[in-house]
């Protein structure tokens, strides 16, 4: 079990629901996120690398305002680094604590366009999780340890956690 706090999530949701076995009447509902761009006035997927976020209603997820879920800290598993990897948000840790990972949706018109063929754009330890690309428009969903970076064509950004809440980070550009 990893702790991840979300900073952002991707463009493209959508959700699942079914039966509950444990209690009849009631349904599971699992929400989805990855990347995608707008093309033509509409969100595509477009995807070059797919990675998909899951987190369930019953583990503490807030589906109403979506941006209540940033900054906190999920537990989750994974199954990274393939080619299709799935991070899994189970449940809220119990009170706030220092992640091993921050989850940062980047968009290309903020970071400049990631140069992902390069060996040397991002640190030791950062997790490209997912891409979605078309032309110079680009979203991306990276995992990034403490104080780790990655370079866009705007520069190179850190991820700086918090002095005072380090269980929350923000991207700083390096100047």
């Amino acid at each position: 079990m990893m702790r991840v706090t979300i900073e952002g999530f991707g463009s493209m949701w959508s959700m699942r629901s079914r039966p509950d076995p444990r209690e009849p009447g009631k349904e599971q509902i699992a929400f989805y996120n990855t990347t995608g761009v707008t093309l033509n006035g509409n969100i595509k997927h477009r995807s070059r690398i797919f990675g998909q976020l899951r987190l369930n209603a019953t583990g503490g997820f807030i589906a109403k305002g979506i941006e209540r879920n940033l900054d906190r800290v999920f537990c989750c598993l994974g199954e990274l680094g393939q080619s299709h990897a799935k991070l899994m948000c189970y449940h809220l840790v119990a009170k706030p604590e220092p992640p091993d990972f921050f989850l940062f949706a980047v968009q290309s018109n903020v970071t400049g366009v990631l140069r992902i063929e390069s060996e040397h754009w991002k640190s030791n330890g950062v997790l490209l999780f997912s891409l979605s690309q078309a032309k110079e428009s680009q979203e991306a969903i990276l995992l990034m340890p403490a104080h780790s970076w990655f370079r866009g064509g705007l520069g190179t950004f850190i991820a700086e956690p918090d002095c005072d809440r380090p269980w929350r980070a923000a991207l700083r550009l390096l100047g």
